[in-house]
């Protein structure tokens, strides 16, 4: 599943240039105030009441009124995506990273030739969060409040309702293997916790007294567990009893 940086770099650039950083409130504010935006134009083209979206996606009336009327926050990811799927549109086109005419019946308008590669399809967005939130994210991964990540970055890949994604910190993942799969400091990981584990995926987990998680490579060797480092300069160890696995890693790449 794993893309190039410079593609990943190209899918963030152009289609997340709208990108906020929770720690700039005018920009956090500004992209809520155009996802109200966006939904109340997709009401007023269709000529539908909240009631009438509430039918469609399976919200609540009253959790959209809030939202819509800004007593209330933005709605949760999972809220997102169903308010999207009442609409007809996947969740990036609600949020106007995916134009909404995309997967509809091409034109038979006679195309020029071009040598430019379409990007990848974006499944949707994730939130980035750090890395002590990931830690929390394993006791509950209902926990996430969309307040809380440091900004949302669209994921290329398929991926389940509680994927978030983690910026690499040290080297333990840099792999000294030349030619090797590699994940360096400052890299951005997709993770899904409703993904299953299997020999050799690499894994986010959280170590027993430990309030931050831990990215490695999950191995099983003759019935002992491990998590390994990519750094041949790190010593593996075998998993503890109440080690939590959080998720899997199912996409990395660089971000702007």
């Amino acid at each position: 599943m794993f893309m190039t940086s410079i593609i990943y770099e190209f899918v963030c650039q152009s289609l997340y240039d709208s990108e906020f950083n929770q720690n700039n409130s005018l920009a956090y504010d500004a992209a809520m105030s155009d996802l109200r935006t966006r939904i109340k134009a997709e009401l007023d083209k269709r000529g539908w009441t909240p009631t009438d979206l509430a039918n469609k996606s399976g919200v609540p009336q009253p959790t959209i009124q809030r939202f819509l009327s800004k007593t209330h926050g933005e709605p949760r990811i999972n809220t997102i995506k169903k308010i999207a799927s009442g609409f007809g549109l996947t969740e990036a086109q609600l949020r106007g990273f995916q134009d909404a005419t995309e997967g509809k019946a091409e034109s038979k308008q006679p195309r020029s030739e071009s040598n430019v590669e379409a990007g990848p399809d974006i499944r949707g967005s994730c939130p980035l969060i750090s890395w002590v939130q990931a830690g929390a994210w394993c006791d509950a991964v209902d926990l996430y409040a969309p307040g809380d990540a440091e900004l949302w970055l669209p994921c290329p890949v398929t991926h389940g309702p509680h994927t978030y994604c983690l910026r690499i910190k040290g080297d333990s993942m840099t792999n000294t293997i030349p030619g090797q799969r590699s994940y360096p400091e400052g890299m951005i990981i997709f993770v899904d916790p409703d993904r299953p584990i299997t020999n050799g995926c690499r894994v986010v987990a959280k170590l027993p007294d430990c309030e931050e998680a831990t990215f490695k490579e999950y191995r099983e060797d003759s019935g002992r567990r491990y998590l390994m480092p990519l750094n041949r300069q790190y010593d593996k160890f075998e998993i503890a009893e109440d080690t939590r696995l959080c998720g899997v890693v199912i996409f990395a790449g660089w971000q702007e």
